[in-house]
């Protein structure tokens, strides 16, 4: 394992990885005057280097607007959708243009769309979760407004009327692989949906450990690649002295599995594009990547940053995390090839495949030599 540290000039509230690898990362002062710019920065990586960050392009947004707090990436396009809020004096008019799309290169990144879903005259109103459907022609939406909103891209046409989540905030949402379903929570509630008609499929509500301990829903992703076909939740226990991870029949909606992961409070989560692997940033300024088929923690990395993480997502081949943090700062963690319970990364499993194929014809060649004696 190795990590990588780069230290920027805002506090940094999401990043993440494009298809191609490179790290975008966003975040800032905020509306109010503090003098720290609002801004995106994007970087090229490359590991060999004792410094693997390359800055290539940045943008600075409006000084009256609000800083970027997440961010999701389209699966094919140079595009990505994002949250951030008008300036106050619009917001009190009711109009938030709060959910925000970019195009991105290596010479520039540049506004393409601004649109509306949050109506609250609330200058505090923000959008907490935004996530691109796996085939892109979806957008989830969920803010502190208690709303979610599921928009068509690139139309952004609602797909049903907005979800209330009975004045409660909505902390996370995802897509199913087969785009089909979007699963979204608030502390207390969580509800799959149907992507045709916004019909509820599964709701529950009110979690709780060890059948009287309350309890607060804080991340949801549905499984993919080997993990298809479950549903993983993280819950905090509201006296913020343990957290676990559940894992779901996404189906049935049936508990497969439950396992305390953490003695603090879990402030962000990912899943691996392959399915294999968990991230979970916590409040004790750690990060740890579990295994999502038992749940085990397979790595802790502790102290990452000065501050929980508020954003952390693996590349698209499983191999890298980052995260980001309020502390100014971005961390960059290359995941051994091996970790210590026999999971094997996927460059020591081409070299195992490679090692057997390359005995095998060796051996096949020496039953020849043999017959031809």
């Amino acid at each position: 394992m190795q990590t990588f540290k780069l230290r920027v000039d805002f506090p940094v509230y999401c990043a993440g990885f494009s298809p191609a690898g490179d790290i975008l990362i966003g975040g800032g002062g905020g509306s109010v005057k503090t003098g720290i710019k609002n801004k995106f920065e994007l970087y090229k990586l490359n590991i060999t280097e004792k410094t693997p960050f390359e800055k290539i392009t940045e943008l600075e947004l409006k000084r009256n607007e609000d800083a970027p707090s997440c961010l999701a990436f389209h699966p094919e396009e140079n595009v990505i959708a994002c949250s951030i809020n008008s300036p106050k004096e619009k917001i009190e008019l009711g109009e938030n243009k709060n959910c925000r799309t970019f195009e991105y290169s290596n010479n520039k990144i540049k506004s393409i769309k601004e649109i509306q879903t949050i109506t609250s005259k609330n200058e505090y109103d923000f959008q907490r979760v935004t996530n691109f459907s796996s085939n892109g022609k979806f957008i989830a939406i969920g803010g502190t407004d208690s709303k979610l909103t599921v928009l068509k891209y690139p139309s952004f046409e609602a797909v049903f009327p907005p979800l209330n989540f009975n004045k409660q905030e909505v902390y996370d949402a995802d897509f199913n692989p087969a785009c089909d379903q979007v699963v979204a929570i608030s502390t207390k509630i969580l509800r799959i949906l149907s992507i045709k008609n916004g019909e509820c499929i599964h709701s529950l509500e009110s979690p709780i450990f060890q059948k009287v301990i309350q309890c607060q829903f804080r991340a949801c992703r549905f499984g993919k690649g080997k993990s298809e076909g479950f549903l993983f939740t993280v819950v905090n226990l509201i006296s913020k002295t343990k957290s676990f991870i559940v894992k779901w029949d996404a189906v049935t909606l049936e508990r497969i599995l439950t396992k305390v992961v953490s003695k603090k409070p879990i402030t962000s989560f990912a899943i691996s594009d392959d399915g294999n692997l968990l991230a979970l940033g916590c409040s004790d300024q750690s990060l740890k990547i579990c295994d999502a088929n038992t749940l085990r923690i397979l790595l802790t990395v502790p102290n990452l940053h000065e501050f929980p993480a508020t954003s952390v997502n693996f590349n698209h081949d499983s191999t890298l995390v980052v995260s980001g943090s309020v502390d100014y700062s971005v961390s960059l963690i290359k995941l051994p090839e091996k970790f210590n319970n026999g999971v094997i990364g996927k460059s020591s499993l081409f070299v195992i495949i490679l090692t057997t194929l390359i005995t095998i014809l060796a051996y096949v060649y020496k039953l020849y030599l043999d017959e031809q004696n």
